[in-house]
């Protein structure tokens, strides 16, 4: 009997060994799989921080060439100023002699009298308002006199 023992012995241990083995293999390629997850969300994320950096660096080139039109644009604005305030101690040339510039303004100005006389004329011709206090005209007396002539 003592070999149907060691035979006996010998099948339990060789069927544990492979589900002990078969779990440790079970782990271990879990293992490899999720260190492959590791090393390529690490590559994701180094991408990602390349893309973002190169991101930040063309918006800085932006930003600069943004910056440099903005100072040639005020540079430009400067310049346009001097020029319109070297102008403006250049003596102008009237369009119209002294004696017509004289003679326009005093037509302007009668221009604005005349359009006053004319509202004030208007003013004078409107119909005068209705000063009564109280209950005038049609509206005096109270309702049954209304009603009265109504239905006569």
């Amino acid at each position: 009997m003592s070999t149907a023992i060691w035979i006996t012995l010998l099948v339990v241990t060789a069927i544990a060994s492979f589900f002990i083995g078969s779990l440790i293999t079970k782990r271990q390629y879990e293992h490899d799989e999720l260190e492959k997850e590791v090393e390529k969300a690490q590559g994701d994320l180094e991408q990602f921080k390349q893309d973002v950096a190169d991101h930040v660096a063309h918006t800085n080139k932006l930003v600069n060439k943004m910056q440099d039109s903005y100072v040639q644009l005020v540079k430009h604005m400067e310049e346009t100023n001097k020029l319109l305030v070297a102008e403006k101690n250049v003596e102008v040339v009237p369009f119209f002699s002294q004696e017509a510039t004289e003679i326009l303004s005093e037509t302007r100005n009668n221009d604005k009298t005349r359009s006053e006389l004319l509202a004030r004329n208007a003013e004078l011709q409107a119909a005068p308002a209705d000063f009564v206090t109280g209950e005038s005209g049609i509206f005096r007396g109270d309702s049954s006199e209304n009603k009265q002539t109504e239905s006569a």
